[in-house]
């Protein structure tokens, strides 16, 4: 080691304070990049062993796929393993005690398939001979069918197929529930063959099967060295690697070997990142990029901002050893040398530091996570070599970007002038000149603080854009992490119920008594009886919706456009809490002698030739406008018109059963029972229009089904049909919780570095400035103007601040707009909150972070500070 470099690491360790500062920006900017970059991937990574374990290990499924056309799929380069899997068909189950499911329903997979799909074996083994089956323990606990492992079924398997007399013969799948009517099933089963299977496992109820399907599900095995050149398989490949070349590779595949239906496994390929689509791949890579500017913007400040508060200090250094004959050459070495062993220190503990806290926050919230959503994985951390290695080369350039310009300007200047510092203190008149309004409005000292921040222009820059970078980065990832979590929102169905029951019985009476008993069982976390009536409402031209104008001025008709409308009447217990949830005042919507109503006036609809999912105002009307509502009376086979409604809200939240999901020209109308029963009353067809439903969430889905299904036994199984969802809003709600969950983490970990980096920059410039402030007392500043002064700077810190940060924030938040909108349409909206939390947080940080510094000064001898040469 040279005499310059031992003389650099003695200025480091004599100026402990300096030193540790400027490590310490260092670590938590690569901690920060870290971090976030370990928690994507990992959140990634979760996402893809939850949708394994729910749905299966595939990448692109070919259907119907005979030997030759096997052969061909497994002899491609890309192929790593296929599964086998083929719909045998039905059976009847003679003994099941469910009469909404009468048969057993037969899948085969090979082995690779009960490896690779979720087949959960309760006890037993899973077949391997094409004569061995597997049961559902549906069958034995819903079914009430005593089978038990070692029997042996003899079974006629065929299709079910519809006996409408009105249509032609459909042959039905699972998705299909049985068909009944008044009573009689109007299905029929074929036999195709009987096949005799030992029974040699039981597996817990699938998730895949609806819990409408009439048949329960039991799988054998596929025995490939049996295939012949007639039998078809369905092939659901795993792939080597994954990456957008699949569609197309599998497209090719198809296309050569006349494979007629190819799909792909979109739930899992979305969390590798993978997507068909040129437009929503572009729009993934836009996002991208400008996220990873933000954040490596944010982490560049974190380390220059460590540098550069302190670069008169280290010019003076430079300027000493420049006095004693050192070369440019030399000084540029000696400032590298310096970054060189702060980059040591500061990148692997900065590494290890984001590594470990993403980890220790993995560890408090995967129980929490895992009990509320019913997850079956959890979150575990992912260290990729790309990390790491970008953590590590965004680090070492910002440090040598940093160390530069201080060696560069250092180098540039003479000796004399680095040591008495005059290229960075400013003391013209000029310069620090400050407007007569300043002390009128400020007093003497808000000018001193004025002038002191002009005074010091290096130093006040590094504070100012600190804080704006601080800013931008704040605003810019909480409206990303908004955005996408209304993404998110805007793709899902909106299911936000467990159990539909349709009531096919248009008799009032009795669908009041059916609602009373199923609302009387157990299991029943909330219920909603909704009735419904389809009418159209003409609404003027100038109200319709903004995408409605100009291309459908066929339909208009005396400058009035027709809307489809869903006239749905809560009960008064429901509508109580809707209108309370919406600021409505629920006398006004009972109390009236013309009905009023609540309008959902925003909707969802996929644009049939771009496929954007779009939400908007579906009419733009007022409150207290009037809708003349008609009905179409098919006896007379014409729109009839009836009540009028007037508007009391517009609003865009749905109360539980309705969907916002809508035709672009339709939207939904509320009303009370008692308004909705009186625009009925005098026309029986309308009586018979009316669709009744109840809506169910549950504790517990499937025992609430069973215990329905027990009451539409008693009261004929016409009377009412049944639905579970459960499995849908599961996901939903899965896929959105764990969504805020990764999104808020973002926004606090960001928020967090913030704050970090305000604090720092701006203690480091107090730090720097103990000669300055001592003189200052020492001609007479009381510390109540000293405090005043203090407090002045921080005022006009952050309004420097916010004139150049929120500006640059609202353009960054309008990027990452338009580019979401590649993919969905919805309205650009400031995020007052976080704006309002912004300008609040800049001052409140900026004021602790100054007072605190100042208060250490306070202790300060004002003679020693003055006599005292910083080093």
């Amino acid at each position: 080691m040279n005499i310059v470099n031992k003389l650099t690491l003695r200025q480091l360790l004599l100026n402990k304070r300096r030193t540790l500062v400027t490590i310490i920006g260092t670590i938590i900017s690569v901690a920060m990049i870290t971090a976030v970059a370990s928690l994507g991937v990992s959140f990634m990574d979760m996402m893809q062993r939850q949708v394994i374990s729910d749905e299966g290990e595939w990448h692109v499924l070919y259907e119907n796929v005979n030997r030759t056309q096997l052969e061909a799929i497994k002899n491609d380069e890309e192929t790593k393993d296929v599964i086998l899997s083929r719909d045998v068909g039905y059976a009847l189950l003679g003994a099941s005690q469910n009469n909404n499911k009468p048969y057993i329903y037969i899948e085969e997979y090979n082995s690779e398939g009960f490896s690779n799909f979720p087949v959960k074996l309760k006890e037993g083994r899973y077949p391997d001979k094409n004569n061995e089956i597997i049961i559902s323990e549906a069958i034995i606990t819903n079914g009430q069918v005593d089978y038990k492992i070692g029997d042996i079924l003899s079974l006629d398997i065929g299709q079910r197929v519809s006996k409408d007399e009105q249509e032609a013969d459909v042959v039905l799948s699972q998705k299909t529930q049985l068909q009944k009517y008044q009573g009689k099933v109007q299905e029929v089963l074929t036999k195709e063959n009987t096949k005799i299977y030992t029974v040699v496992g039981i597996m817990e109820r699938p998730t895949w099967e609806y819990t409408w399907s009439p048949g329960y599900t039991a799988i054998s095995y596929i025995d490939e060295s049996m295939m012949n050149s007639k039998k078809e398989v369905n092939v659901s490949v795993l792939l080597d690697d994954v990456d957008f070349t699949l569609f197309e590779n599998a497209k090719d595949i198809a296309s050569q070997n006349d494979i007629k239906k190819v799909s792909f496994h979109e739930n899992l390929l979305r969390y590798y990142g993978v997507v068909e689509s040129d437009r929503i791949r572009g729009m993934i890579f836009n996002l991208s990029a400008i996220i990873t500017v933000i954040i490596m913007v944010g982490s560049i400040s974190l380390i220059y901002n460590a540098f550069a508060i302190s670069v008169s200090e280290r010019s003076r250094h430079l300027g000493m050893l420049s006095s004693v004959g050192a070369t440019k050459r030399q000084k540029k070495n000696s400032v590298f040398f310096e970054g060189t062993l702060i980059g040591l220190i500061s990148i692997p503990i900065g590494i290890i530091a984001g590594l470990v806290g993403i980890d220790t926050t993995f560890m408090f919230i995967n129980s929490i996570i895992k009990e509320a959503l019913s997850l079956s994985e959890s979150l575990r951390l992912i260290v990729l070599p790309e990390t790491i290695l970008i953590a590590t080369s965004v680090s070492i350039i910002t440090i040598f970007t940093s160390t530069y310009i201080p060696a560069k300007r250092a180098s540039n200047i003479s000796a004399i002038d680095a040591i008495r510092q005059t290229a960075d203190v400013k003391i013209t008149q000029k310069d620090v000149k400050t407007s007569i309004l300043t002390r009128n409005i400020f007093g003497i000292e808000g000018e001193l603080g004025l002038k002191n921040l002009k005074r010091n222009k290096s130093r006040y820059r590094a504070t100012v854009l600190s804080l704006i970078i601080s800013m931008i980065l704040f605003l810019s990832v909480s409206y990303f992490t908004s955005s996408l979590e209304k993404s998110i929102l805007l793709s899902q169905d909106g299911v936000n119920y467990d159990i539909e029951v349709f009531f096919n019985d248009r008799d009032k009476t009795k669908q009041e008594d059916l609602i009373r008993k199923i609302t009387s069982l157990d299991n029943i976390v909330d219920a909603n009886s909704i009735a419904s009536l389809d009418v159209r409402s003409w609404i003027q031209e100038d109200f319709i919706a903004d995408y409605l104008k100009g291309d459908h001025e066929e339909i208009l008709k005396n400058g009035k456009y027709p809307y489809n409308i869903k006239l749905i009447a809560l009960d008064d217990q429901a509508l109580m809490a809707y209108a309370k949830e919406v600021g409505v005042d629920f006398k006004k919507l009972m109390g009236a002698e013309e009905p009023f109503a609540i309008i959902i006036d925003t909707v969802r609809f996929e644009e049939a030739k771009t496929g954007r999912i779009v939400e908007s105002k579906v009419i733009n009307t007022e409150i207290g406008q009037k809708l003349d509502l008609e009905f179409y009376d098919s006896e007379f086979e014409k729109y009839i018109p009836i009540d009028s409604v007037e508007i009391a809200a517009l609003v865009d939240k749905v109360p539980m059963g309705i969907s916002s999901i809508n035709y672009k020209d339709s939207f939904n109308v509320i009303v009370s029972e008692d308004a909705f029963y009186k625009i009925i009353q005098d026309n029986m067809n309308m009586s018979e229009s009316v669709n009744r439903a109840l809506y169910l969430k549950s504790d517990n889905p499937l025992k609430l089904q069973e215990d329905s299904e027990e009451i539409q036994g008693l009261y004929g199984e016409d009377e009412m049909a049944i639905y579970n969802i459960y499995m849908n809003r599961k996901r939903e709600e899965q896929m959105i919780v764990l969504m805020s969950v990764f999104t808020y983490a973002f926004v606090l970990l960001i928020a967090s570095i913030c704050v970090a980096n305000i604090f720092n920059t701006i203690s480091t410039s107090i730090a720097l400035r103990k000669r300055e402030f001592a003189m200052l007392k020492s001609v007479g500043m009381t510390p109540k103007e000293f405090n005043k002064m203090i407090n002045y700077e921080s005022l006009f810190y952050g309004i420097k601040a916010l004139l150049y940060g929120l500006p640059i924030s609202f353009v960054v938040m309008y990027l990452i707009h338009k580019t979401l909108m590649v993919k969905f349409g919805f309205v650009f909206e400031i995020p007052w909150v976080s704006v309002s939390i912004a300008i609040i947080a800049v001052f409140v940080i900026v004021g602790v972070s100054m007072l605190y510094s100042s208060k250490k000064i306070k202790r300060e001898n004002i003679i020693d500070v003055l006599k005292q040469e910083i080093i």
